[in-house]
């Protein structure tokens, strides 16, 4: 095997080849103990793939590792990076001591919240189970639903909280869609004509 193929062989492993594509690295490594076993013509076929397939290789890692910086860095023209850049700027700007209220709670009050949210999703299922239908089928599908919540809470409890917090937020999402704004054309012709 050439100076240079051993020298990207080694200089890829260590920067993290084998974890980037590990398929295509096992092909690699197969590859070059082929071509150490050969000579001639297959030697120089094997040698010439080996090649290929290094800087086929070299190649998505770099381009992987471009598109990673890139992703990471905040894009100017974001409306996100934008609203933060707003809120920062009013924080630095402002000073009194209720500028940064838009950052992150203190720990204990999240923690509170989390412990008063857990309590109140036991009371639902516990008040949702005792209004149960009393002559309901076994695949009546209230039963199902309140069958299940009560595993979920037996099983796991923190993943019946996430379960809630995301049935509440479906509820208020469609909520929010049932008043809907009048539109245009209703409000036209709602005017009355003079």
């Amino acid at each position: 095997m050439s100076e240079d193929v051993l020298t990207t062989l080694n200089a890829l492993r260590a920067a993290g080849a084998p974890r980037f594509d590990a398929v295509g690295w096992h092909y690699i490594e197969t590859l070059a103990e082929r071509t150490q076993t050969q000579s001639g013509t297959a030697h120089a076929l094997l040698a010439n793939k080996l090649q290929q397939s290094l800087d086929s290789l070299h190649a998505r890692m770099k381009a992987a590792a471009q598109a990673t910086s890139t992703a990471k860095a905040p894009s100017a023209s974001s409306p996100l990076a934008a609203l933060l850049q707003e809120l920062k700027a009013q924080d630095q700007s402002n000073a009194l001591p209720a500028a940064g209220a838009w950052r992150a709670e203190h720990p204990r009050i999240q923690q509170f919240r989390k412990q008063l949210s857990q309590i109140s999703v036991q009371k639902q299922v516990t008040q949702a189970i005792a209004l149960a239908p009393q002559n309901a089928g076994p695949i009546n599908s209230h039963m199902l639903v309140l069958r299940s919540l009560g595993l979920m809470r037996s099983i796991s409890p923190d993943y019946l909280n996430r379960f809630m917090v995301h049935v509440d937020t479906l509820l208020c999402l469609d909520e929010a869609d049932k008043v809907k704004p009048p539109s245009k054309k209703t409000a036209s012709a709602a005017k009355p004509s003079k």
